[in-house]
């Protein structure tokens, strides 16, 4: 076996490790009108145990957003309880620019979301909301690898 191949499996194996070790202490939060979005199921299933959905929440100081370390916010039919103008654009900023260190992606089905919102300026990441699921679980896995830096 070649050097080249021993140290691509050892980084590998590497990852593999430090994600799997990072899985229980990282909380993931689903921010989405539509409860039966299957790929919260799937990373529950895959290990992610401490990711949780909610309808809408009523404020950001609310302790399930405290605690998240990942929120994936739809864009549309949330941030309805806040009366928020453009949902979950504006509910994706107000945490972002609260809660800096926080992970915070959007995720919409919809294409042509208000391209020049604020929001699109801090979030981490974007993804379409019947992405497949592993897109959603590189996001979790990369701040699991991240954190593993900070450490």
């Amino acid at each position: 076996m070649g050097l080249f191949k021993r140290n691509k499996e050892k980084s590998t194996n590497d990852r593999h490790t430090i994600i799997e070790a990072q899985k229980p202490r990282t909380h993931i939060l689903f921010i989405d009108d539509d409860t039966k979005f299957n790929t919260v199921k799937i990373l529950k299933d895959s290990g992610w145990k401490n990711t949780k959905t909610v309808k809408d929440i009523k404020s950001i100081d609310l302790p399930i957003v405290q605690n998240a370390d990942i929120v994936f916010v739809d864009i549309n039919g949330v941030g309805k309880l806040l009366g928020l103008e453009y949902e979950g654009l504006d509910l994706a900023y107000m945490i972002k620019h609260k809660y800096p260190e926080k992970k915070v992606v959007i995720y919409s089905a919809k294409k042509n979301a208000n391209s020049f919102h604020k929001a699109w300026d801090i979030i981490d990441s974007r993804i379409e909301k019947n992405a497949l699921p592993i897109q959603f679980q590189n996001v979790a896995d990369n701040y699991c690898l991240s954190k593993r830096r900070d450490l």
